[in-house]
């Protein structure tokens, strides 16, 4: 074989074998990634309504075709077309919002080994720990701080230093930066994200990014135990692989707060985006009222929010469950880090595979090849025959 020919054809299978890798790991193109990054700094408010045109929200977030809604009343939306600022949506169906799944093998597992430990290593394993940060940090309230951004810090750290202190006095440790990750631009998320790594050391139960909502202030006022209120929408990223579990995690959130504070979420709004959600199977975005509400309301609000969470991971059963590790994916750097060796390996091992393929002219030919290197092998080993030489008729060496 010629030398132009070998790298030929070992450029294509490496070309093919990380296709297979970007495909599997759930990446998104460069143009999803930019327009995540760049999400909610048009200044544009965009509206989603239904067949019949009424107004479903409006949210200062791009709205994409496929993105997808569950409203105050449980009603699951999908967006099908978008024109301009205006986005069309269809009704689903009603939805029962979802529960806990039942504990896997491996998280009984994990629990029985807890138990095994000290106890003082008992208590460490089973403490509550939740993360919190801010990725626009100099978003603020002009009802509150009289503008609506502040550089470095704006009035959305105060609202989530008010969710800290609600969540510690229930016992909860909680992971918090108070890093704006300003200027608020494209690059924004990315410099959360090393927050996020951090953070995930700690190994925390769930992960809780804060943001503010650039709309009127009606779109998020809501009477609530027969007050006005500072309504909450959560946020999950349509485009990674924790999607699913944190879509659950995050429908699990509303039904615990619909229950002692029914209309104080909003809804679910699934983006398209990723918000570092990759990173976790319980991440979730929260925004916090509107720029054009009072900070104090919006700082009432995630104190009753608060409740919901301690509920939902640590309050029930079904909570202390939800709380137990997910063993579908890793947490932390190291699993993410491991997660990644985990692709390159399985690149490398289609790379391979796909060289072979193709330099040896077929399937047939492959296992051909295949089977002539396993008789030589196992001859090696052995001092004599393999068991397929046998198979095959042939006879003792030297006959």
């Amino acid at each position: 074989m010629s030398k132009r020919l070998f790298i030929l054809r070992l450029s294509l299978a490496l070309l093919l074998a990380g296709g297979i890798i970007m495909a599997a790991a759930g990446q998104s193109s460069a143009e999803t990634v930019f327009e995540d990054l760049m999400d909610g700094l048009s200044g544009e408010v965009y509206t989603m309504v239904d067949e019949d045109g009424r107004v479903i929200m409006r949210t200062a977030r791009r709205i994409f075709e496929d993105d997808e809604y569950i409203d105050r009343n449980n009603n699951y939306y999908r967006v099908r077309s978008v024109s301009g600022t205006t986005a069309r949506a269809e009704l689903v169906r009603k939805i029962t919002l979802a529960e806990p799944e039942p504990e896997s093998f491996l998280a009984r597992l994990g629990r029985l080994l807890r138990l095994s430990l000290p106890v003082q290593k008992q208590e460490e394993a089973k403490s509550k720990k939740v993360a919190i940060y801010n990725s626009h940090g100099a978003e603020s309230y002009i009802k509150g701080d009289g503008t609506e951004s502040k550089d470095p810090g704006g009035g959305i750290i105060d609202v989530a230093d008010r969710l800290q202190k609600a969540l510690e006095i229930k016992g909860i440790k909680v992971i918090r930066s108070r890093e704006p990750h300003t200027p608020h631009d494209a690059g924004a998320y990315q410099r959360s994200r090393r927050t996020v790594e951090e953070a995930l050391k700690e190994d925390p139960d769930a992960l809780i990014d804060v943001h503010r909502d650039a709309v009127p202030e009606e779109e998020y006022l809501e009477e609530v135990k027969g007050k006005e209120r500072v309504q909450i929408q959560l946020v999950v990223g349509r485009q990674n692989q924790n999607m699913a579990s944190n879509r659950q995690f995050a429908e699990g959130l509303k039904k615990k707060a619909d229950e002692k504070y029914p209309g104080l979420v909003k809804g679910i709004f699934m983006a398209r985006g990723n918000y570092n959600q990759d990173m976790s199977p319980r991440a979730v975005l929260i925004e916090v009222g509107s720029h054009t509400n009072d900070k104090g309301q919006a700082e009432e609000s995630v104190t009753y929010f608060s409740e919901a969470v301690n509920d939902y991971l640590y309050g029930t059963a079904e909570g202390e469950q939800a709380a137990s590790p997910a063993p579908t994916t890793s947490k932390g750097p190291g699993g993410t880090a491991l997660r990644a060796v985990l692709w390159i390996v399985l690149g490398l091992a289609a790379a391979v595979g796909i060289y072979l393929l193709i330099s040896s002219g077929g399937w047939e030919q492959l296992k051909g090849r295949i089977k002539s290197f396993r008789r030589r092998e196992l001859s090696d080993i052995f001092g004599g025959r393999s068991s397929e030489d046998k198979e095959d008729g042939e006879g003792p060496e030297g006959s």
